[in-house]
């Protein structure tokens, strides 16, 4: 579960986190200690469940949770408080608990297991690398592709950073200049049926996504150093040196733009 505390006590945040270890382990946690910086995780990221502490500074914690169900209706609200005064106005809210401090781990288990919206599954992410070669891992292991074209065609769909491109286009960059274009087009759609079995082996079939006479890659589906280069992410910057999807004499038009970046 990805997991927000809200508490302007910043070693109340973590007794809450130690709690929820105890109780639910292996969440991932986001911390904040006033309205809008909790705003700001809202806006970023998806959270499963929001523990919000009533009384913070401006706006309160009320506040917060009326904020976040505007945001994403999904996320379960759990307000915390050392006062039982403020019940009422929480369940208005129709929040999916309310905590009473100090936190005890039987009410935080009663209420993990009362939540009022079902915990979302987290998506799952390919791991791409494209400084140096160009490599695919699931979980920390290596894709395993039916065919070497096959990866050479992922690597190129994430070079398009989401934009979609036709079989025309991509086979006129993937395949020699001196090769059949009417035989590359037949094998192309081979490849492009195998890239796509290959990703659901890992439950990635979504990745690839196929309209008409286009292909494209959910780019939300992909952590990649080259996208977090262009974010602007320190350590992807540090850790370009020059060199990208080297195995690929294409990939070559890409380290221009990189530099000059």
């Amino acid at each position: 579960m990805t997991i927000l505390i809200a508490d302007d006590e910043e070693y109340l945040r973590t007794d809450l986190a130690d709690a929820l270890e105890r109780v639910s382990p292996g969440n991932d946690y986001f911390f904040a200690g006033d309205y809008d910086s909790a705003m700001e995780i809202i806006n970023k990221e998806h959270i499963d469940i929001a523990f919000l502490d009533i009384q913070m500074p401006g706006k309160n914690g009320l506040n917060l949770a009326r904020s976040i169900i505007e945001a994403d209706p999904g996320t379960n609200i759990v307000m915390v408080t050392a006062y039982s005064n403020y019940a009422v106005d929480a369940f208005r809210l129709f929040v999916s608990g309310y905590l009473l401090k100090p936190v005890m781990d039987d009410d935080l288990r009663d209420v993990l297991n009362n939540l009022r919206h079902p915990v979302r599954q987290k998506r799952k992410m390919l791991d791409v690398m494209c400084f140096g070669n160009f490599e695919a891992f699931f979980d920390g292991k290596p894709v395993i592709f039916k065919r070497k074209k096959e990866k050479e065609l992922l690597a190129y769909l994430i070079c398009l950073k989401g934009a979609s491109a036709t079989r025309s286009e991509i086979t006129s960059v993937i395949f020699d200049e001196s090769s059949d274009p009417e035989k590359n087009l037949s094998y192309f759609k081979k490849l492009a049926s195998g890239l796509k079995k290959d990703l659901e082996n890992y439950g990635l079939g979504e990745l690839l996504i196929h309209r008409s006479n286009s292909y494209s890659i959910d780019t939300t589906m992909v952590s990649c150093d080259y996208y977090d280069h262009l974010a602007g992410k320190a350590d992807a910057v540090r850790r370009y040196k020059g060199e990208f999807i080297n195995q690929y004499s294409w990939a070559e038009a890409y380290i221009y733009s990189l530099e000059k970046y």
